[in-house]
């Protein structure tokens, strides 16, 4: 299903990739959706892991915007050039603008990785993608904004991904 087809007030988790379509510039839908999340007309949940992971790409991006960094693994450059990552500042601002959305952040539950361990087993999913069914419990829904179609897999989840991709 389209993210713009979620209905006023459900629901939904955010995977990283909304965000960073967003912040990228890369969909409308996306923007529009996180807005949608803001002005409260959808219930929005996102976790702490998922923040972190975004955090992560957003810091890759801005180094690349910035030449800092050439595209090819800006991560691994940015680790051995820690006076690089204090050039950056870009990030943090867009991380923050999150935590003023009405996106409630689930902190991670002491038993994730052993609720988690079911979605790599029978699913396939690495670490990361494996830990969003079981935050999705936690915030009881079963709807999903995430451009990531390997979560199609999953039983009764609902995906809401964006159409409009534009990288």
């Amino acid at each position: 299903m389209k993210l713009t087809e979620i209905p006023a007030g459900e629901a939904v988790f955010i995977d990283a990739n909304i965000f960073i379509y967003h912040f990228a510039g890369a969909s409308e839908e996306c923007k529009e959706f996180l807005k949608n999340c803001a002005q409260r007309k959808i219930t929005a949940f996102t976790a702490t892991t998922v923040l972190m992971e975004v955090c992560h790409r957003l810091m890759a991006i801005e180094a690349v915007k910035l030449t800092l960094v050439k595209p090819r693994q800006p991560a691994s450059h940015l680790q051995k050039n820690p006076d690089l990552v204090k050039k950056l500042s870009v990030y943090y601002a867009q991380i923050t603008n999150i935590l003023s959305w009405n996106i409630q952040i689930i902190p991670p539950p002491a038993d994730i990785l052993i609720k988690s361990q079911i979605y790599r087993q029978r699913f396939g999913m690495l670490t990361n993608d494996s830990l969003i069914p079981v935050y999705m419990e936690e915030a009881n829904t079963l709807n999903l904004a995430s451009a990531d179609k390997l979560f199609l897999t999953l039983p009764a989840l609902h995906l809401y991904s964006p159409s409009d991709i534009h990288l």
